[in-house]
């Protein structure tokens, strides 16, 4: 039987390094594995899978999670599925009925801190949910759970680096109330 394992949390918070310890395990066990990311993912390059500090590994490029089923493998690594669209059910079927397993990685929410793309849905299917926190930035505590957009956007999918960082639950009601105080002085002109 298969497994859907997922590691979920905001940016910076090692998501990716799991998945590329997944991936190291899998390949040491002797297990066909692919590995695959978002196409509209391409802030370290096409076709890779990069951790900030600990290393890459080749990638197959998707825009639909239903395009997984062109490939052949034991174990599939899927990093950044907040960007990918399709049918969540795909993966459960794969898994369930052909025994696939899954390591998948993701934001769970927005920078406005709402649910992102098919990741609720795909949490609702995992076997295991593991909820990763960072380092706050304005803090510094183990305890960010958010990723904060850093100055304006109007879409939610805004693929970024540096104009995140990830704040705690405190820090990121603070910059909020900065934000919204900075707005209304400046609709009042």
């Amino acid at each position: 039987m298969g497994q859907i394992t997922v590691y979920t949390g905001p940016m910076y918070s090692g998501k990716t390094n799991l998945l590329l310890g997944a991936f190291e395990r899998a390949t040491i066990a002797h297990k066909k594995v692919l590995a695959f990311k978002p196409k509209i993912d391409d802030r370290f390059g096409p076709n890779v899978i990069k951790s900030r500090r600990f290393g890459e590994i080749e990638a197959i490029n998707l825009t639909s999670i239903n395009d997984i089923k062109k490939y052949d493998a034991d174990v599939y690594i899927i990093d950044e599925f907040q960007f990918l669209t399709g049918d969540v059910l795909t993966i459960v079927d794969m898994c369930d009925n052909q025994g696939k397993t899954f390591f998948i990685s993701g934001l769970d929410m927005t920078a406005e801190r709402k649910p992102f793309g098919l990741m609720p849905e795909l949490l609702s299917y995992a076997d295991v949910v593991q909820k990763c926190v960072a380092i706050c930035s304005d803090c510094r505590e183990e305890k960010a759970i958010y990723s904060y957009f850093l100055g304006k956007k109007d879409t939610d999918i805004l693929v970024g680096n540096s104009e995140y960082i990830p704040l705690c639950r405190e820090c990121y009601a603070k910059r909020l109330k900065i934000d919204i105080a900075h707005e209304e002085k400046f609709n009042d002109r």
